[in-house]
């Protein structure tokens, strides 16, 4: 890049009449601010541009961090594939489809917070305070993801974690999908549902698809547990709010629309 940084610092182009001509032609792409240049994107007005060993390092940062830093180099995507390709945690512990194809079915909610998926994560090892299971709901329309460690998993903590989790903060929900296991069909439960006038959903064992959406983030979160935890398992609680911090950030996309 330095044949283009000259040129648009010092307005130089080459002799050759054909190089010259792409030279202007490439330059209307970049700008030079503060004698530091950068490409024009658009996810971003201005990528910084960097060299090979900004490269490596911003790639290491970026995929172990906090992602869409806004940077720029010719063969960034390349990079990036080979880095993954070669990073030890996501060959361990990515996630692989081996599910046989099969008709996709559309689970849709009319607007956020109306529909919840629920779900029991456990037996995880103990933490302090005798922890070991995770509670974790997710919405339907906006994916969004809650979660909460508890000692136990009966019926009352079900309630009071739907209770202070999302009717106190969310608002009440018209539906909550789950499966069929004592802690969500006991008579404690159905009456809490029915007190509150939320329709209670139950999947069954031949279609447990139907509460997708909390089984697939339920995946994201123990991928992101065993990547953080190779050593240490009764520190899952501490690593659980970054493992949850990912897909809050994600964008909701039709790709989880079908389960």
């Amino acid at each position: 890049m330095g044949s283009l940084i000259t040129y648009l610092k010092e307005d130089r182009l080459p002799e050759d009449p054909t190089e010259a001509e792409k030279m202007v032609r490439e330059a209307s792409k970049y700008a030079l601010l503060a004698q530091q240049l950068y490409q024009q994107g658009f996810s971003f007005p201005l990528l910084r541009c960097v060299d090979g060993d900004e490269a490596a390092y911003v790639i290491r940062e970026v995929h172990e961090g906090i992602s869409q830093a806004g940077y720029y180099w010719p063969t960034l995507r390349s990079n990036c594939l080979d880095y993954v390709r070669r990073c030890d945690k996501c060959q361990r512990f990515a996630e692989n489809h081996k599910a046989p194809p099969t008709h996709l079915h559309s689970v849709t909610s009319p607007w956020p917070f109306h529909k919840w998926g629920i779900d029991i994560l456990g037996l995880f090892p103990i933490a302090p305070g005798q922890v070991k299971f995770l509670i974790v709901v997710v919405d339907y329309f906006t994916k969004w993801v809650e979660a909460e460690p508890v000692t136990t998993i009966s019926s009352e903590w079900i309630k009071h974690f739907l209770w202070k989790k999302i009717i106190c903060r969310f608002g009440m929900p018209t539906e909550i999908v789950s499966d069929n296991r004592t802690q969500f069909a006991s008579k404690a439960t159905t009456e809490f549902y029915e007190g509150l006038k939320i329709k209670q959903l139950f999947t069954s064992a031949e279609h447990p698809q139907s509460n997708g959406q909390v089984k697939a983030a339920n995946k994201v979160i123990l991928r992101g547990l065993r990547k953080r935890l190779k050593e240490a398992n009764d520190r899952w609680i501490e690593e659980l709010p970054q493992v949850l911090w990912s897909p809050r950030l994600i964008p909701p996309s039709t790709r989880l629309l079908f389960v």
